[in-house]
C-alpha cells in the first residue's frame, strides 16, 4: 500500500506532487495559527466563546459562497486560473489578519481568506479527480488530505512554540508568508489539468455525433442529472456526514476544545502538542482510508471513523492530564483521517459527466454549513450550558450522520476481486 501511495505522487503524477506542495504550504499556515488564534482573539479583544466561534467559523463560511462558483469557473476557464485566484485571496486575507487592530477587522478578513481557501480547496479536488481513474480515485484524492496533514503535524507545535516565545501575533505573520509561497508555486510551476476532462468527454462521445451535438446534447442531460444528484440519498446523507466532519473539526477541535483546554489549565504549548498529535495518526489513517475505499468500497471507513471520533471527544471531556489530552487527539485524528476522504470520493464518483467541477463545488458548499454552524452553535452551547455539553452534542450528531450514510447510501464502487 505504501509503495502504491508513493507511486501516485511521483513520475507521471508530477502535477499531483506540485499541487500537494501548494496544499501543504496553505495547511502549514493554517496549522501555525490553530492553537493560537482562539487565545489571541479572546486575549486581544476580550470577547466571549461565541464571538471566538464567529471569528473561527467565518473562515469556513466561504464554503457557502465560493464552492459552486469556483467549480463553474474551473469548468469554463480551467483549473489553474481559479487555483491562483483562490490562493491570492487566501494570502490577502491572511496578511490583513496579521495586522488586525480590532475584532471585526480580523473577522472580516478571516472571511475573505476563507473565500479564497475554499475556492482553492474545491478546485484542488477537481484537479485531483482529473488526474485519477475509478480504480485509484480514493488514493489520488486522499493526497489532498495527506498534504494537509503532512504540514499540520508540525505546524501547531511550531505555532504554539512561537506564540510562547514571541507572542500570539507572530504566528499570524508566519501564516501570511506561507500563503505567499503557495501562490508563487501555483502561478510559476503548476500545469493545467483540464485537458484530461476534455479527453474523457471526447472518449464518451459517439463517432456519429457532430461537434454541435456534442456541445448541446449533454446540456439537457446535465440539468436532469444535477437535479437527480441533489435529490439522491448520496447527496443528502453524505452531505450531512461531511457537514459533521467539518463541524467537529472547526466547531469542536479548533474552537471549543482549545478554550475548554485552557479552562482545564492547559497552555498554548500543550494545545500545540495536542493538535500535532491529532494530525500524526490522521496522516496514516487517511492513507488507509484511500486504500480501503478503492479495495473494499467507499463506505468501508465510515463506522470506524464514527467510533474513533466519539471516543476522542469522550477522552477530551474527561481529560485531566497531558497523556489523556494527547490520547483524545490521537483518537480524533484517526477518526477524521478515515472519514473525511470517504465523502469526497463518493461525491467524485457520482459527479455527472462534464459537471465534475459543479458537483464537487456543491459538496464543498454543503460542508461549509458545518464550519459556520459548528463553530457558532457549539460555541453558543458552551456559553449557555458549558463546554462538555457542546462536545456531547457534537458526538451525538456525528454518530447519527455516519449511521445515516451506512443505512441509506448505496455503495458507489464494488469490492474488487
Amino acid at each position: 500500500m505504501i509503495r502504491n501511495s508513493i507511486a501516485v505522487v511521483s513520475g507521471e503524477y508530477r502535477s499531483v506532487a506540485l499541487l500537494s506542495l501548494c496544499v501543504a504550504l496553505n495547511s502549514f499556515g493554517m496549522g501555525v495559527i490553530g492553537p493560537v488564534l482562539p487565545l489571541f482573539v479572546e486575549q486581544e479583544y476580550g470577547v466571549s466563546a461565541t464571538e471566538v466561534g464567529i471569528a473561527i467559523g467565518l473562515f469556513g463560511a466561504g464554503r457557502l459562497f465560493t464552492g459552486v462558483p469556483a467549480g463553474l469557473l474551473a469548468q469554463r476557464y480551467g483549473r489553474k486560473p481559479v487555483l491562483a485566484l483562490g490562493a491570492g485571496l487566501n494570502f490577502l486575507g491572511a496578511l490583513m489578519v496579521s495586522v488586525s487592530f480590532n475584532f471585526w477587522w480580523l473577522t472580516g478578513w478571516r472571511f475573505m481568506s476563507g473565500l479564497g481557501s475554499n475556492a482553492f480547496s474545491t478546485v484542488t479536488t477537481v484537479y485531483l479527480r482529473d488526474e485519477s481513474s475509478a480504480a485509484n480515485r480514493g488514493r489520488i484524492l486522499s493526497t489532498q488530505e495527506l498534504s494537509i496533514l503532512s504540514a499540520q503535524i508540525l505546524a501547531p507545535l511550531l505555532g504554539g512554540y512561537i506564540a510562547s516565545v514571541f507572542g500570539l501575533r507572530v504566528p499570524l505573520y508566519t501564516q501570511a508568508v506561507l500563503m505567499a509561497l503557495s501562490l508563487a508555486v501555483v502561478v510559476l510551476a503548476l500545469p493545467e489539468s483540464r485537458w484530461r476532462e476534455r479527453q474523457e468527454e471526447e472518449n464518451r462521445a459517439t463517432p456519429a455525433q457532430t461537434p454541435a451535438e456534442r456541445e448541446n446534447q449533454p446540456a439537457g442531460r446535465q440539468r436532469g442529472a444535477l437535479l437527480s444528484l441533489i435529490l439522491s440519498p448520496a447527496f443528502i446523507f453524505v452531505g450531512l456526514f461531511a457537514i459533521m466532519i467539518v463541524a467537529n473539526r472547526q466547531g469542536a477541535r479548533f474552537s471549543v476544545m482549545p478554550l475548554f483546554g485552557k479552562a482545564k489549565g492547559f497552555g498554548p504549548e500543550h494545545l500545540g502538542w495536542w493538535l500535532s498529535i491529532t494530525h500524526l495518526p490522521q496522516f496514516f489513517t487517511t492513507a488507509v482510508s484511500g486504500y480501503l475505499s478503492d479495495r473494499f468500497g467507499r463506505k468501508s471507513p465510515i463506522i470506524p471513523s464514527v467510533i474513533l471520533i466519539c471516543a476522542g471527544i469522550a477522552a477530551f471531556v474527561w481529560a485531566d492530564g497531558l497523556w489523556q489530552l494527547l490520547l483524545s487527539g490521537a483518537l480524533l485524528g484517526m477518526g477524521e483521517g478515515l472519514g473525511s476522504p470517504a465523502g469526497t470520493v463518493i461525491f467524485a464518483d457520482i459527479a455527472p459527466p462534464g459537471m465534475e467541477g459543479v458537483t464537487l463545488g456543491i459538496f464543498r458548499s454543503t460542508a461549509g454549513i458545518g464550519t459556520v454552524g459548528g463553530a457558532m452553535i457549539f460555541g453558543a452551547i458552551a456559553d449557555l450550558w458549558g463546554f462538555p455539553w457542546a462536545l456531547w452534542v457534537d458526538a451525538i450528531l456525528f454518530a447519527a450522520a455516519g449511521i445515516g450514510v451506512m443505512l441509506f447510501v448505496r455503495e458507489t464502487r464494488r469490492r474488487s476481486g
